[in-house]
């Protein structure tokens, strides 16, 4: 019986608050709103927040499944080498199972089509974890199902080649695993045999390592177990499998920790925004309180009104809220590019959003009950002496210090929205990237015929603009998806060699009738060969070498001075003619007087064959892009600036390069292309990343750009005082330069360049912290509105009695603005104090705020001010055009 009479009154005070809202709808708006902004900007941030940092991942079952790194070149986690797996699974006491993924490209031939696919060899325990049919054959991704086979037909069965050796498709995986980690899609998966590690470099590091976790063990339980016990890794870390590549894991913890932080913001100021306009409904309707408080009301009765009051507003505003997040998560997509969109994942995880809401509710609630200071503390019969319920003193501190907190917060929230995006870009950045700074990226193509001398035209072009130098040419952007070509590799000059005898000759017009006009293999003497000491042999030569595997190999003749075989040409059916000997031409002589054959002269051949199946990601750059992108030269030397008379084709290539496929002696060694074509590996550089959610450093080889210069290349620009005026120049320079190719000229800077290839957490980032500082102003001028109306209201007959005594109005007007501004500049100034010490703790790990922009502390501040002001002036304006007789009046 008690309890039915509690829930009568109840909802009978539920049903008067929620009718005396709505006889107030501008109020019950303003409330609405800013508990929706408060509620669904926390909803809608949790749910892209959990999105980016925990994707769905590849493990349906409840394992508890932890990724193992090593240490790579770069400081930061990377893959294990075979002989630290290999300890590992020897001392594997905190864990189920261990096992590891080889990931690299491979020569494929998919549906008939040959192409590069990126191939990841499993062990057992692992495919077993990721439901990969491994047993029944290779599995390939559902894209390149797709992609490859008939829409709706079976691939399972067919058949399928990885470098030359035949496999039979075993099931195609499912559509949500596109990889081990975020960073790189794998489209073939095929068992890891454990024999397959004998005789390998067993300390390359290209293992990817993951693990069961026993029960009742966590993550950290088990690095420190690694690191302290038999095994002694030090330098091993274990972290719970999310999916997010380990490159990108600590960008986007700081993605985190920024958008949690503007989300806290606002839902702070929407606290205080509630407080104030429950605080000045309370005092509107003082007079009303007190009478029922001299006529008996008690103190119960009036916090129970009050309570349902803020309940009815709470749930109708949190509902809103949740709407409003849903709306959110659909509306963020189409502000970014589409290839962002698809990347862009809302998991809104009902309980803990839930959780969420009802502390939002719980917060709102508390914000409401905030008017009983003004309610019931006084004493009725002084509320009723004062005048249309002016404030007391307290309550009007109350709310001034309401003001200022809220133009601290919002002041707070705009500059720590300008530096932590600062320091975040900065953050995201390596160290390359820091000393490289931000450059120009001017992309331009040349016409086929005109590429050296276009290319040329353009640098001098941007020479000429005012406060740009520029750097180096490259025709792949940093941070651009890798550009893969199969190779075949000749290790350097050795001892290993054994003799083979080959009839020496020329090619003549009498010869030349005798072969085949087009070779079997690579290609036949060019004018640039002229120079060089090159040479094709016939089917039999080729067979004493390497078969049509022969076309690049470098062999010596009987002086030790090496010869590059080119191509490899058919000899004419003749029935006449015996079977020819193995003879290899030197170049052609079309005149008379052709030196006579050699018969059986001795060559020098390498024992062993060109290595096949290894593919790079090539690049072509000018000589100083080494220099300009601080690639330090580890081995060997850096190609020329321009062409040497008699020298081959050169390359560079990077540590990882080296260390993959080279065994540490690369100079002098050579890299075949599929069409025969040698380079020599003159050199080996550094590698550098200069984003954090840049790819880690591809095995790669750099072509100069005088030797392979395709029609489209970027000139990275060094700029002093970059700005549109400068870019409309060099922009308009580059267009009037003859010979330009048909795509469109592109200039962006490095740091837009590295944010477009960065999965778009940055962007994500700037547009949630952006909106998020756009909701806080918004909200601290709909509060200050209501809290400037209402002082104004309360000093209505002050004002009236001084414009009767002869006041001008534009005084009233400048003493509404002057009040406003006095809290404005309190507001600004102790949330520009609060800044340096929040973000000093809040970036601790991202950059240093010892020097930050001048413009930021300069003008961030203003636009909490602007607001200030901006709400001010329809009070100010009201407060000057007041009549004295009507208010005196109705006082």
């Amino acid at each position: 019986m008690l309890i039915r009479v509690i829930l009568s009154r109840g909802l009978h005070r539920i049903r008067r608050s929620a009718r005396a809202f709505v006889r107030a709808p501008g109020l019950s708006l303003a409330l609405l709103l800013t508990i929706a902004l408060g509620v669904g900007s926390n909803s809608s941030v949790y749910g892209f927040l959990e999105g980016l940092t925990h994707p769905a991942t590849p493990f349906g079952g409840p394992d508890r499944i932890a990724s193992i790194f090593g240490q790579d070149r770069f400081g930061g986690a990377g893959p294990l080498s075979p002989a630290d797996y290999q300890v590992l699974k020897a001392n594997r006491g905190t864990f189920d199972w261990i096992g590891a993924a080889r990931i690299k490209p491979r020569d494929a031939v998919i549906g008939g089509d040959a192409e590069i696919a990126i191939v990841a060899a499993v062990t057992p325990n692992l495919a077993g974890a990721l439901k990969l049919p491994l047993d029944k054959g290779v599995v390939i991704s559902h894209r390149v199902w797709e992609n490859e086979f008939a829409s709706g037909a079976n691939a399972v069965g067919s058949q399928i080649r990885i470098d030359n050796a035949d496999f039979r498709i075993g099931g195609v995986a499912p559509d949500q695993l596109d990889g081990l980690y975020s960073d790189r899609t794998v489209d073939i998966w095929i068992p890891f045999e454990e024999q397959d590690q004998k005789g390998e470099d067993r300390d390359r590091q290209d293992l990817w390592v993951l693990a069961a976790l026993r029960r009742d063990v966590s993550a950290r339980q088990a690095q420190n177990a690694l690191r302290s016990g038999s095994a002694r890794l030090g330098d091993v870390s274990v972290n719970p499998f999310t999916g997010i590549a380990p490159n990108m894991a600590r960008g986007l913890s700081r993605v985190g920790m920024f958008l949690n932080f503007s989300a806290g913001v606002v839902f702070f100021i929407a606290c205080i925004n509630v407080a104030s306009l429950l605080l000045g409904r309370a005092l509107r309707r003082s007079h009303e309180t007190s009478l029922r408080i001299a006529l008996g009301a008690t103190r119960t009765e009036l916090l129970w009104e009050l309570f349902s009051d803020s309940v009815v507003v709470s749930i109708a505003g949190g509902a809103m809220g949740l709407l409003l997040g849903i709306l959110t998560a659909h509306a963020i997509p189409a502000f970014l590019f589409p290839e962002d969109a698809e990347r862009l994942i809302f998991a809104p995880h009902l309980l803990p959003i839930l959780a969420a809401s009802m502390a939002c509710v719980v917060i709102t609630v508390a914000c409401g009950m905030m008017p009983v200071f003004g309610t019931v503390t006084d004493r009725p019969w002084t509320v009723l002496q004062r005048e249309s319920g002016s404030p007391s003193k307290a309550i009007q501190r109350l709310r001034s210090g309401l003001v200022v907190g809220q133009i601290t917060a919002c002041c707070l929230l705009v500059i720590s929205t300008a530096l932590l995006l600062d320091g975040l870009h900065s953050a995201l950045k390596t160290g390359a990237g820091h000393r490289l700074g931000n450059p120009i990226l001017l992309t331009v193509s040349a016409q086929v015929l005109r590429i050296g001398p276009y290319f040329s035209a353009v640098e001098q072009k941007a020479k000429s603009v005012a406060g740009l130098s520029p750097l180096a040419w490259t025709a792949r952007l940093p941070g651009n998806q890798p550009t893969w070509r199969s190779f075949r590799i000749q290790p350097p000059p050795s001892l290993q060699y054994r003799d083979v005898a080959m009839d020496i000759a020329w090619l003549t017009p009498d010869s030349l009738e005798s072969l085949d006009n087009q070779p079997i293999a690579g290609r036949m003497f060019g004018v640039s060969d002229q120079t060089r000491r090159v040479a094709v042999v016939n089917e039999e030569a080729a067979a004493e070498l390497f078969g049509r595997q022969t076309v690049g190999v470098v062999i010596q003749d009987a002086g030790d001075q090496p010869i590059e075989i080119i191509g490899v040409v058919g000899q004419r059916p003749n029935d006449a003619k015996q079977k020819p000997p193995a003879t290899i031409y030197y170049g052609y002589i079309d005149r008379p007087g052709a030196p006579n054959p050699i018969r059986q002269a001795h060559f020098r051949v390498p024992l062993v064959p060109p290595v096949a199946g290894v593919e790079l990601n090539s690049d072509v750059v000018s000589a100083d892009y080494f220099e300009a992108l601080d690639l330090p030269l580890i081995a060997g030397h850096k190609f020329p600036a321009h062409r040497i008379a008699g020298q081959g084709r050169v390359g560079v290539i990077n540590q990882e390069a080296a260390d993959l496929y080279f065994n540490g002696r690369p100079v002098g060694a050579g890299v075949i292309d599929d069409r025969g074509v040698r380079t020599e590996i003159i050199g080996v550089v550094g590698s550098q990343v200069f984003g954090t959610f840049e790819q880690h450093a591809e095995a790669t080889i750099y072509f100069p750009m005088w030797q392979d210069c395709p029609p489209r290349m970027t000139l990275m620009l060094k700029d002093t005082k970059w700005n549109k005026g400068i870019s409309a120049d060099l922009r308009h320079k580059i267009e009037n330069v003859p010979g330009a190719g048909p795509y469109p000229i592109d200039i962006k800077s490095l740091d837009t360049q590295l944010a477009l290839s960065g999965l778009a957490a940055l962007r994500i980032a700037t547009l949630i912290g952006s909106a998020s500082a756009a909701t806080a102003l918004i909200l601290s001028i709909l509060g200050l509105f209501s809290t400037q109306s209402d002082a104004e209201r309360q000093r209505q007959r002050e004002r009236a009695i001084c414009i009767a005594l002869g006041a001008q109005r534009w005084r009233i007007v400048f003493l509404v603005m002057k009040n406003a501004g006095r809290l404005a500049l309190a507001g600004t100034v102790t949330g520009t104090l609060l800044s340096f010490a929040l973000l000093r703790l809040l970036l601790a790990d991202i950059t240093v705020i010892a020097s930050p922009p001048i413009q930021v502390w300069l003008i961030a501040p203003l636009l909490p001010a602007a607001a200030v002001l901006l709400a001010s002036v329809v009070p100010a304006r009201r407060a000057s055009v007041i009549s004295p007789l009507v208010i005196m009046r109705d006082n």
